[in-house]
């Protein structure tokens, strides 16, 4: 891993990310890469779900989510009824 540059934390930050490192048998830049990945997919999931309310909150909005939903539904199947869908041994 090619270091970029250093970050300034606490002691105490510091003795926690050691600790979670050994624990791991990983680096500190290591959990430092993880732990930034996992905030960054919180920070996601979290805008997702205020935009979803926001969306939901706005009733011609919400609408015309839904119908574009239902529009989308009716391909769902398009065409696949010409080729049904046979099991294997692997459904069983």
């Amino acid at each position: 891993m090619a270091a970029t540059s250093l970050i300034r934390v606490s002691n105490e930050t510091r003795e926690k990310l050691a600790k979670i490192a050994e624990q791991q048998h990983s680096s500190i830049g290591d959990v430092v890469a993880v732990a930034a990945t996992k905030l960054e997919r919180e920070l996601f999931w979290k805008n997702y779900r205020e935009a979803f309310e926001k969306l939901r909150a706005d009733p011609v909005e919400w609408a015309a989510y839904k119908a574009e939903l239902e529009a989308w539904d009716s391909t769902l199947m398009d065409g696949l009824e010409d080729f049904p869908y046979e099991y294997g041994p692997e459904d069983e």
